[in-house]
């Protein structure tokens, strides 16, 4: 078959595939072509099964660890620590495994349950089909407002105009013919083909199907989806290289015990004891399941925010976006026409203006508005003006002499009032030389012109004349009416923004993050949307590169010229590609945000694609991390606040688990090192980790996002996650407990017995974990600083008197190996543990005063 049905006439494409034009296709040759092609369909991405999800939530560093770890505390017999840690491995992977499966779920509900329709010709008769079902040398009837289902090359047509901005991102209807066109046309000037999943937006034709499924442009776009590689989020990163750096860490401090207590002779049993309760001591065995639980409260927030998470781990990934390529129709823009500016010489829009509207016009309101979206468009404006009901029964209309390409014009006659009126429209450059106008009038209207045209709207020309009669030469011959016409005004037609959109880009910008459209439009309706938009402002990246020119570009050239575009027009979805490329090869974290089927291949190499729920496409959906439910751009803001507050909750999360781990390391090596005996059993430290890595550490990932969060917050770099003051604070903390510890320990063994010690030690290390948790709430302001959470406040209460209450318990007393600490004992090692936090908090106020004795 001829791969470029555009560039042959429409019989030569009709024979090419045996198909007769009054008949369509046999049943003889439907068979044969079902055999060849299969079925229209696109192939989906392959489903992941329930026990893959489950497995998946294994796959970690940090879960093997704690699995050997179980495998050897086993060996040896502990099979409390065994049993414990493996339920913690467990209960992480639960909840994982039931969040990401949720989430699926929720965009198994966003998918339409109906099967597209086609009517085709087959056996000289029109049959509706489902469109799964046509194949290549259909011949498919279409009307205004069908639903194109496959690409087809135009056998005939009238008046026949497609929506292609679901393909092309044209947020204006395309007008289509059957005529011939040059073999190197682009896609977006294919006019005698129609493309699957755009629309008829008026007219009617037939097409004879050239492609279906994969074969199509949609399916090209599809098979786009297959190179583009899905990136690890900087969340994703950041744990793994933290998960690494634990298990060398553990795994050195573990060989360098051993090999002191086996120079001193210590018994092999102990060591791997000892071994385990350093294995313990180094890995947060409760940071998966913190992270993982902070993502799931950033999802089920969001949720409630109309916006839809995908894959979990990608939430993080907004917070360290810098950058949102977003396309523009029916995302920044409404994606449906409106009269945006309207002109007249005298100011005033009397009846006739608006008989204009109404009257020369074939589309409707019904049903939210069927056929042209330049003639909806008018419809609105009178409706807004309360117009649109006295028109339509005002007058009665006779005549119609309908829009044609090379008179770029439509005229109607119509009886009002008892006289006959002729009410045009069309283009500006064919109406007014038609018109009875002054050279000043001519120079006002143009300058007028010039004007809407910089904004990039759509003009169209209106103009009448009263008749006294209306001949049968008349009827047959527009040329003879459309005449000696008298001027009414202009109207400015565009895709308006969405009221959301403005404020929304704003507080992008004041968080640091730059917008920038990519959009199939004409450079200069892009450039005009964009200044209106605030994305570009005067000299500030307010150059437009088209999808020629970056055809003309290196990719070198692009990644420089990257940094100083926002805008950039007529292109195509490879161009997408390149554009994402190029950004992320300069540093940048980047979102794409986006609808159309077009969209696709970006959303999924993006770090983090956002499909739009109601009007995108599946394809769309399927490519991205996440899906707005209410198609609103102003949700990415919300979505990226969501973002860096959960960075904030989980680098304040791990600053608190990291810096209790290291003081039990430090304690359990020290202990060793100085020669006294080990401080804490392994149960000890699971214990410990179990009490305070629990509750208090999820109470600091779901602190509330403060007011504001996204102005006064700082984006997370997205090459350090810990940065100079972290490292700073978490040593500071660390060490400072591990003398602490040591003092306290070393004076027990010296006054007490090794039991009443190590008791000493045991609660000791509760309370300094969970007092601790105080400090990380803010890296900036101080605990008396921040709002009440009684969550968080609860979360270190409750664990405080379990270990209080608990150790007068002979069950508790036998497990742990340990004896009741009396409440005066209990007040001491309380009082010591919160000498670390008094230095953090105190360390704050002073900060806070230096910087604002610098600011003055």
């Amino acid at each position: 078959m001829n791969s470029q049905p555009w560039a042959q006439e429409a019989p030569d494409v009709l024979s090419a595939y045996g198909t007769a034009s009054q008949l369509g296709l046999t049943q003889e040759q439907l068979l044969l072509a079902s055999q060849k092609f299969g079925k229209n369909n696109l192939k989906s991405e392959k489903k992941i099964s329930k026990l893959t999800l489950l497995l998946k939530q294994f796959k970690s560093p940090m879960v093997y660890t704690l699995l050997v770890a179980t495998i050897v505390s086993a060996f040896l017999g502990d099979s409390i620590d065994a049993l414990a840690i493996l339920a913690i491995v467990i209960l992480n992977a639960l909840i994982g495994f039931g969040q990401e499966a949720r989430a699926e779920e929720s965009i198994e509900a966003l998918k339409s349950l109906s099967v597209p329709k086609a009517r085709v010709k087959r056996d000289g008769m029109v049959k509706i089909i489902d469109s799964q079902d046509v194949v290549p040398g259909d011949l498919i009837v279409l009307e205004a407002g069908d639903y194109v289902v496959a690409d087809g090359r135009i056998i005939q047509g009238f008046q026949l105009a497609a929506d292609e901005a679901i393909l092309t991102g044209e947020s204006m209807p395309v007008e289509k013919n059957q005529v011939r066109i040059a073999s190197e046309a682009p896609l977006a000037e294919r006019s005698n083909m129609l493309f699957a999943s755009t629309a008829i937006s008026k007219g009617s034709g037939e097409m004879i199907v050239t492609a279906t499924g994969m074969n199509t442009q949609i399916g090209h776009i599809a098979g786009l989806l297959g190179q583009a590689k899905v990136k690890e989020t900087p969340l994703q990163e950041r744990m793994g290289k933290l998960s690494n750096l634990l298990i060398l860490m553990g795994a050195g401090v573990i060989v360098i015990v051993g090999l002191i207590g086996f120079s001193k002779g210590t018994a092999w049993s102990e060591i791997f004891m000892n071994a385990i309760s350093l294995a313990v001591a180094t890995i947060p065995e409760g940071l998966p399941t913190v992270v993982t639980l902070a993502l799931a409260l950033a999802v089920r927030r969001m949720s409630k925010r109309n916006a839809i998470v995908r894959k979990m781990p990608a939430v993080e990934t907004l917070g360290s976006t810098d950058v949102i390529c977003t396309d523009k129709t029916g995302t920044l823009t409404t994606g449906k026409m409106r009269v945006r500016e309207t002109y007249t010489l005298d100011n005033q829009q009397d009846e006739i203006f608006y008989q204009i509207l109404v009257k020369c016009n074939n589309a409707s309101l019904d049903h939210g508005g069927s056929g042209d979206p330049t003639e909806i468009a008018l419809l609105y404006l009178a409706d807004e003006a309360g117009t649109l009901d006295a028109v339509k029964a005002g007058s009665n209309r006779i005549h119609e002499w309908s829009f044609e390409s090379d008179r770029k014009r439509m005229s109607v006659a119509i009886k009002s009032h008892n006289e006959f009126l002729i009410l045009t429209k069309g283009a500006p450059e064919t109406l007014l030389p038609l018109c009875l106008l002054t050279d000043e009038e001519r120079s006002r209207i143009s300058e007028r012109i010039n004007t809407l045209s910089m904004k990039g709207h759509r003009i169209l020309a209106l103009a009448y004349k009263k008749i006294d009669d209306l001949s049968s030469k008349e009827k047959q011959n527009p040329g003879l009416i459309e005449r000696e016409l008298t001027f009414k005004g202009l109207v400015a037609i565009a895709d308006p923004p969405k009221e959301e959109t403005i404020p929304a880009i704003k507080s992008c910008k004041a968080a640091g993050i730059k917008v920038v459209m990519i959009t199939g439009d004409h450079p200069l309706t892009a450039s005009a949307i964009a200044h209106e938009l605030g994305i570009t402002e005067e000299g500030i990246f307010d150059e437009v590169l088209s999808g020629a020119d970056l055809e003309k570009m290196s990719q070198d050239e692009l990644k420089i010229r990257a940094e100083k575009t926002a805008v950039y027009a007529r292109v195509s979805p490879e161009h997408k590609l390149q554009i994402i490329k190029a950004l992320e090869s300069n540093g940048h974290v980047v979102s794409m945000t986006g609808d159309g089927v077009n969209d696709a291949p970006a959303l999924k190499s993006a770090a983090i694609g956002v499909a739009m729920g109601k009007a995108g496409t599946e394809v769309a959906r399927q490519a991205s991390s996440m899906i707005l439910t209410d198609d609103n751009f102003s949700t990415i803001v919300s979505a990226v606040e969501e973002g860096r507050a959960l960075y904030g909750n989980i680098k304040r999360t791990i600053q608190y688990l990291l810096s209790t781990n290291l003081a039990e390391l430090l304690i359990m090596v020290g202990a060793v090192l100085i020669g006294l005996p080990v401080p804490l059993h392994p149960l000890n430290l699971l214990w410990i980790n179990l009490v305070t890595d629990g509750l208090p550490s999820l109470a600091l990932a779901a602190e509330p996002v403060g007011k504001d969060y996204l102005k006064t917050s700082t984006r997370p770099s997205p090459s350090s996650f810990f940065d100079r003051p972290f490292y700073l604070e978490l040593f500071f903390v660390g060490i400072l407990s591990t003398i602490l510890g040591l003092i306290i320990y070393d004076y027990s063994i010296q006054h007490y017995d090794l039991l009443t010690s190590r008791s000493y030690m045991f609660n000791f290390m509760v309370y300094l974990c969970l007092f601790r948790s105080f400090s990380c709430r803010s890296e900036t302001k101080t605990f008396f600083e921040l709002s009440f959470n009684p969550i968080h406040l609860g979360a270190v209460l409750a664990p405080v008197i379990l270990q209080a209450s608990l150790q007068y318990s002979g069950l508790f007393q036998s497990l742990f190996k340990v004896r009741a600490v009396t409440l005066t004992e209990n007040g001491i090692l309380i009082g010591i543990s919160l000498i670390p936090v008094t230095f953090v908090e105190v360390y704050k106020l002073i900060n806070k005063k230096r910087k604002k004795t610098e600011e003055f």
